[in-house]
């Protein structure tokens, strides 16, 4: 599929919550429910972020969730829809949470990462996070979590 010429990330709507759904039962096989993603942009630290098409601002590409907080950023979610994916969309939704992060001078971003998920650690490691550790049996299905993190004081400067 083409990429959208121009695209932008913005703040979530609950007119979002469709699209986002959507995507969310497109891509896991135990999705976020609603009450989920209604709680988090309900919560004064949470984040919710689209990726929409700026000639319409109608089509969600993709979204990602974090939590910023003063001793780091934890990513909770990011999701780019499967007929958008290897097109560099996930790279766009993480450099809007990476600014916000510098902006905020907060020191680090968390994450967990399914570690059979290679396409997403290799995304990650690009703009510089660092394996820390895992955890076994972290996911429902008894998949291990790779633990990443992000130093502020790494990030690449491309991404400042």
């Amino acid at each position: 599929m083409e990429r959208p010429n121009a695209m932008s990330p913005r703040p979530a709507t609950v007119d979002d919550i469709p699209a986002i759904l959507e995507i969310e039962r497109e891509s896991y096989p135990e999705p976020w429910s609603e009450i989920h993603f209604r709680k988090e942009m309900d919560t004064a630290y949470s984040r919710v972020m689209v990726l929409t098409d700026d000639e319409t601002d109608s089509i969600v590409l993709g979204y990602l969730v974090y939590w910023l907080q003063a001793e780091g950023v934890s990513l909770l979610n990011v999701t780019v829809a499967p007929k958008w994916r290897g097109l560099g969309l996930s790279r766009i939704l993480l450099s809007t949470m990476i600014n916000e992060t510098v902006r905020e001078e907060i020191p680090r971003i968390i994450l967990e990462v399914r570690a059979s998920n290679q396409q997403a650690i290799g995304v990650y490691e690009h703009l510089g996070f660092k394996r820390t550790h895992e955890r076994k049996g972290f996911y429902s299905d008894g998949e291990s979590a790779i633990v990443m993190e992000l130093k502020t004081s790494d990030i690449p400067a491309i991404l400042q």
